[in-house]
């Protein structure tokens, strides 16, 4: 008989908290709904206990979330959304502003929006999220900002110049000699439209790497020069034919709409063509009555 009754009251303890569990179900749903990944449950079950959590950011929160990454994209537009939509779902025009998840405001008369922010790559990501009482106005929604990033990606959408390796002796040298190496600098300029504004953007070659073509390479700053002088050279150990090359590091700065030059603390590399270079043995030749 006493073993009877343990079994019914465990029976009902259980039944009970199952019936607790469903109810914070239906109370959490729109919590979740509303931070989707910042809410993050759990259960456990062992003989007569269930346990059972959930962990959630607090609403209505105004702090950034930035992407992650050493050169982080850049935002080119700002747009407020409300929680009961997803940023794809923009101007359908049967989404209703008024859903269980938008009502978790300390003022029961707000709603929750969230502000997403347009990258240059053309994904979305979640910015903030704030409470209103109104829908939110072109004031208070951010301008995008020309930032360095931005500027960076255009210039290597559009391509800095290649620059060709010149070698002398030209197409033909010897094996120990200081074969010598120079490129032409040039300063890439030119006026983009970003955000609709204008930009000015100059870039300069600051570095060079001169990959010699048979595996070894060397870095300068120095551009190199014709002969006479001999500000870059490399003397080939053994004969072949190889096809010398430069990659050159650009900076550069911009500045929008005529302001302050602004540095941009990214570099752009750019590989130069491979130019033919035999390499041969020097024979000695006897000449002459000497």
């Amino acid at each position: 008989m006493s073993t009877g009754m343990s079994v019914a009251k465990r029976t009902a303890v259980l039944v009970c908290v199952l019936c607790f569990v469903e109810s914070l179900a239906v109370i959490v749903q729109p919590l979740s709904s509303v931070f989707g990944a910042s809410c993050q449950g759990s259960g456990s079950a062992g003989h007569d206990v269930l346990h059972v959590g959930m962990t959630c950011e607090d609403p209505g929160s105004n702090v950034p979330v930035a992407p992650v990454g050493d050169e982080d994209p850049a935002i080119v537009e700002y747009r407020w959304v409300s929680v009961c939509e997803s940023i794809g779902q923009q101007a359908s025009g049967d989404i209703s502003y008024d859903c269980g998840a938008a009502r978790t405001c300390p003022d029961p008369a707000d709603r929750l929006w969230r502000l997403w922010g347009g990258l240059d790559t053309g994904e979305w990501i979640p910015v903030s999220s704030q409470c209103l009482g109104a829908p939110p106005t072109a004031a208070q929604t951010p301008k995008p900002q020309v930032t360095p990033g931005l500027v960076l990606n255009a210039i290597r959408r559009i391509g800095l110049p290649q620059l060709s390796v010149h070698i002398q002796p030209q197409g033909k040298t010897l094996v120990n000699f200081d074969t010598n190496f120079y490129v032409d600098p040039q300063q890439f300029n030119r006026t983009l439209t970003l955000l609709g504004q204008s930009v000015d953007v100059e870039a300069t070659p600051t570095g060079y790497t001169w990959r010699h073509g048979d595996g070894t390479s060397a870095t300068t700053t120095d551009p190199g020069a014709p002969y006479p002088e001999l500000a870059v050279t490399y003397a080939y150990p053994t004969a072949a034919t190889v096809a010398p090359s430069v990659q050159v590091t650009y900076t550069a700065r911009f500045r929008v709409g005529g302001g302050a030059w602004q540095q941009i603390p990214g570099t752009v590399t750019v590989d130069g063509p491979p130019t033919n270079l035999l390499v041969v043995e020097g024979t000695g030749v006897l000449s002459g009555d000497h």
